[in-house]
């Protein structure tokens, strides 16, 4: 999972709670280090926070991706109103603060977290 968030505390806490369990979390801090990084690596999801530092947003990010890989899973996070984020109808946007394993459900479907 490419796990971008620049909050540190909140990529670890994913890092920790998802990790070993359910998949393994490539935490970055922003969109330019997903991007260098997505391209180069092969992942099976993405967690996206929508405020992002650098000049590029989550919303721009997951355009981006979606652009290379068109079916793949990403998941958008803000802190801010879900539905005025920008995002695309055919990606789903959790309301920060949210569960973990509410994502991994969303982003794998119903049943055990795992993959």
């Amino acid at each position: 999972m490419l796990f971008v968030e620049d909050d540190y505390l909140l990529a670890q806490s994913a890092v920790e709670a998802l990790s070993g369990s359910v998949m393994r979390v490539h935490p970055v801090p922003d969109a330019q280090s997903a991007l260098a990084l997505f391209g180069h690596a092969r992942f099976d999801c993405a967690v996206i926070d929508v405020e992002l530092p650098g000049g590029m947003d989550g919303v721009e990010l997951a355009r981006r991706i979606r652009q290379m890989r068109p079916d793949f899973p990403i998941v958008l996070a803000t802190g801010y109103d879900a539905t005025q984020c920008g995002a695309p109808a055919d990606m789903t946007v959790f309301q920060k603060p949210y569960r973990f394993a509410d994502v991994v459900s969303a982003l794998c479907g119903p049943g055990p977290m795992h993959r």
